[in-house]
């Protein structure tokens, strides 16, 4: 009988094999492991951010970021020889940026790009960065970097982002057309009904910012067939409605906040859209409906923020529609009870002093025969122009001041005042040309001949009689006024250090000129006044302070009939944050 044949069984291998089998069997599975997790997070952390609606970091997605980091840093720690530690890096730098650690994300960034410059992960990198700069509201040098991230990189799949956070940092330039043309882009290229929608809602910010009424309403028009969530789907209703009375078209407006009704409802915001069919009525005549409206949701929503601003603009009614001074007054006096302090009451109460000011000066220009009567009547028309917004009220004022006190100190301020608001109110050239020559002639003697030549100069932008004349008043002085501010003091000896708090009476000619225009009456209360008007940035402060008269927003709720966007342009981004994961 033949032997048994036995299946031959393959050779074990050496205890050494076998331990360097299972060492990098292991270290495989404990890396891959590792980033498994770090992109789980970054997944998660993503889409916690994008749930918050919001364009700032997630407290939800904090966590996840962390997590992110934390997996990244044992790569990079544990396995630094591996091929895939340039995706550590990026993810590492990702999501400090999404924790809001700009920084940090910059700093990581720029490793990958020199540690890895062949990685994949390099143009996202560079676009993350750019991300980064603009967060950190450096817009110069996120706009340089997003210029170049388009130039060096046209086959980038992010190019959303790329357009739209470009036109981001363009606005915080206040570079505007370039602004528009990135929107434009992102539009075009969006991938996403909302990244769509956001694009559409900023670029019409944009053209409300540049006073482009037509094309803003448009915009947002076109932004409301993209976005799908309610709130903000209502958000841009109320934008449109802006624009459209921006462009007084009045009944157009009240239709669409009608066809608006409904969602509001949904929304639990009526009385926004209330409030703005009442100021809407009143715009167009029904001022009695406008009343009763106000009335009706001071009570309905008494105690809340729509009630208060229903009562403030009941009292503003009467004063700024109505001229029942005496009306408005008791209705600002209202808010004065309510128990919750809001910016309507602090506005109602300087209203309210204001008219009550108003009453005072005239009857001092009905009964004081003294010299108080020029200063009353002079503030009286400041008032009316700083505190309640009435420009043809304080223009015929300041006339008044001039026909019937000539012969006071007033009447030269009042004539400077009727210049400001010649050329930054009413942008009458030929108006403002005609009364520097009045000023000029009329009050040579006083500092305000100085101020209306050297306003004419500095608005107009001309060389003229006007300017020559201004040269020549400074170059040789002959009045008292100038003498003073050219003649250095004499020589003394014997005396005291002199006073270095008290400004030297020694001035150049150009530093007299300046002075002209820093001792214009409120030049500079004019010019807030003035920007705040026409949405532009505030001036910077002068060196010396204005007159006496309220530099303060006159109101920061809206005023009926002032623009919506009371900061310095477009209404704050509220869009998500980009997606901060590769695109490979």
């Amino acid at each position: 009988m033949a032997p048994f044949m036995r299946t031959p069984h393959p050779r074990s291998p050496g205890p050494q094999i076998l331990v360097a089998l299972l060492l990098v069997t292991f270290t495989g599975c404990a890396y891959y492991n590792t980033f498994y997790l770090a992109k789980r997070y970054m997944r998660e952390g993503q889409k916690a951010q994008e749930r918050y609606l919001l364009d700032t970091p997630a407290p939800e997605a904090m966590g996840k970021y962390d997590g992110v980091i934390r997996q990244c840093a044992k790569i990079l720690v544990d396995y630094p020889k591996t091929k895939w530690v340039d995706d550590a890096v990026y993810y590492m730098g990702a999501a400090l940026y999404g924790k809001g650690d700009y920084p940090g994300a910059i700093k990581k960034f720029g490793e990958l790009r020199a540690s890895f410059p062949k990685s994949p992960y390099v143009p996202d990198s560079k676009l993350m960065e750019a991300l980064s700069l603009y967060r950190r509201k450096e817009y110069v040098e996120a706009e340089t970097m997003f210029r170049e991230v388009e130039t060096q990189y046209p086959n980038l799949k992010r190019k959303w982002e790329l357009y739209y956070y470009g036109a981001e940092s363009e606005v915080g330039l206040r570079n505007y057309p370039a602004a528009l043309a990135w929107y434009k882009r992102a539009v075009e290229t969006a991938q996403k009904k909302r990244e769509r929608a956001n694009a559409l809602r900023r670029m019409g910010d944009a053209h409300v910012t540049i006073k482009d009424y037509e094309s803003a309403q448009a915009d947002y028009a076109r932004a409301l067939d993209h976005e799908v969530i309610g709130s903000r789907r209502l958000d841009l209703a109320l934008l449109r409605g802006d624009a459209l009375e921006r462009l007084k078209r009045y009944n157009d407006a009240l239709e669409w906040y009608d066809r608006w009704k409904p969602d509001a409802v949904n929304e639990k915001r009526d009385g926004e859209i209330q409030i703005r069919r009442f100021a809407l009525y009143a715009q167009i005549g029904q001022t009695n409906e406008a009343i009763e409206g106000y009335q009706g949701l001071v009570s309905q929503y008494s105690h809340s923020a729509i009630g208060y601003e229903a009562q403030f603009r009941l009292g503003y009614l009467y004063e700024s529609q109505l001229g029942d001074f005496d009306a408005a007054g008791r209705e600002y006096e209202k808010l004065k009870a309510e128990p919750a302090p809001s910016e309507f009451q602090i506005q109602a109460a300087r209203r309210a002093s204001n008219l009550a000011t108003i009453k005072q000066y005239r009857s001092t220009l009905l009964s004081d025969t003294t010299q108080a009567r020029p200063r009353a009547a002079f503030l009286l028309a400041e008032i009316y122009y700083f505190q309640i917004e009435r420009v043809d009220s304080a223009l015929l004022q300041y006339e008044a001041v001039e026909r019937g006190y000539p012969s006071s100190p007033y009447a030269a301020k009042a004539a400077f005042a009727r210049l400001w608001i010649q050329t930054h109110d009413r942008g009458d050239t030929l108006g403002a040309a005609v009364l520097t020559d009045t000023i000029a002639s009329r009050y040579r003697k006083t500092r305000y001949a100085e101020s209306a030549l050297y306003l004419w100069r500095q608005w107009s932008g001309r060389n003229d009689a006007r300017t020559a004349l201004l040269d020549s008043l400074v170059a040789n002085p002959d009045t008292t006024v100038i003498r003073e501010r050219l003649e250095p003091p004499e020589p003394q000896v014997n005396v005291a250090p002199a006073d270095t708090s008290r400004p030297a009476i020694f001035e150049t000619p150009g530093q007299a000129a300046e002075r002209a225009r820093q001792d214009s009456l409120a030049a500079y209360t004019r010019a807030l006044y003035y920007a705040r008007r026409h949405g532009l940035p505030p001036p910077p402060p002068p060196v010396t302070r204005p007159a006496d008269a309220d530099t303060s927003q006159t109101r920061k709720p809206e005023v009926p009939g002032a623009p919506h966007d009371t900061t310095t342009g477009a209404p704050p981004d509220t869009t998500t944050g980009p997606t901060i994961g590769p695109s490979r």
